[in-house]
């Protein structure tokens, strides 16, 4: 458990890591500590280079969370923490004082790092003061869909983290009850991703590496229907290969939504590999100007989604009848 203790008069002593009163603070720092955290200096310090680990996807069973308002979430959802360094210019904010003490009540490891170490520790060129590792979120198929689902998103080899991170947001914020990825599309729980979401990969349930069969035949047994997003029809050479398959790629505002539903998008560059197109019940289609190729996968799957909304009345969280 972090503790932080206030008094001015009380400093960590990095060597023995307990408290020595009649120490004055470094750098006016009033962020100090009992003996379950330490002091860190070196950008050397195995603890950090855990976290450069964790960052590099080097332990899939950790995830690295970055800046105030992700650790915020990751507090707010239950996330299990293993670690938490943080600068003492975080406390000199009113949003980052609130935060460390919140971390006061976090089982997990703490550090107290330089600014030099953090940037060594961080991702973006103008770190918040606060990193965290917490346990990745796990969830199987079965989990997903005992809850029976009506909203669903199918991420098909998806390899951008940033279009994946903001499906996930997007999802959140169109009432999905949850997204799947297939086998070799991006983690959703690295880095890059993790931030594009905005926290929402650790809100929405997502389940990582499914395969498509197995995918279907759970669509299948709750009846969900499964709608893959298509190229428009005669813009895309090469994806529509005969006049029957065409003619079952239908306008988006003109399949039903309001029926439980797995949308399945993509590759950005390639679109959803032939084995998902087998598995699909519809294909839509997003109408768009003339000379205009494609959607970026991200926005095109917003649409989508929206469009599930507004069939849907816009009415969030609403629980299917079994």
């Amino acid at each position: 458990m972090i503790e932080i203790v206030r008094p001015s008069h009380l400093v960590l002593e990095p060597s023995r890591r307990v408290l020595r009163p009649g120490l004055k603070p470094e750098s006016g720092c009033s962020i100090l500590c009992t003996m379950l955290v330490e002091k860190i200096t070196s950008r050397h310090n195995p603890l950090v280079k855990r976290f450069r680990r964790v960052r590099a996807m080097g332990e899939r069973q950790h995830v690295f969370l970055e800046g105030v308002r992700l650790i915020e979430d990751a507090i707010n959802t239950g996330a299990r923490f293993e670690s938490v360094a943080f600068t003492a210019e975080l406390e000199s904010s009113e949003r980052g004082a609130a935060l460390l003490d919140s971390l006061r009540r976090v089982q997990c490891r703490g550090a107290l790092v330089s600014k030099q170490v953090m940037e060594a520790i961080a991702d973006t060129q103008t770190p918040q003061g606060v990193a965290a590792l917490v346990s990745r979120p796990y969830l199987e198929l079965d989990d997903l869909f005992s809850n029976s689902p009506d909203l669903l998103v199918i991420a098909d080899e998806l390899q951008d983290p940033g279009n994946l991170g903001t499906i996930i947001r997007t999802a959140e914020a169109a009432g999905a009850n949850g997204l799947i990825t297939t086998r070799y599309t991006v983690d959703p729980f690295s880095d890059k991703a993790i931030r594009a979401s905005m926290g929402s990969a650790l809100r929405l349930p997502v389940v990582t590496g499914a395969s498509r069969a197995d995918i279907a035949a759970r669509c299948r047994h709750h009846k969900i229907k499964m709608i893959a997003s298509r190229a428009t029809p005669g813009q895309a050479q090469g994806i529509i290969e005969d006049a029957a398959r065409a003619e079952r790629v239908k306008l988006c505002t003109e399949v039903d939504m309001t029926v439980p539903i797995a949308l399945i998008v993509g590759r950005e560059a390639t679109g959803i590999p032939e084995p998902g197109n087998a598995e699909a019940d519809e294909s839509v289609h997003i109408p768009m100007a003339e000379g205009v190729e494609s959607l970026n996968v991200a926005a095109a799957t917003a649409i989508l989604l929206y469009e599930a909304a507004r069939q849907r009345g816009f009415r969030f969280g609403v629980k299917r009848e079994t």
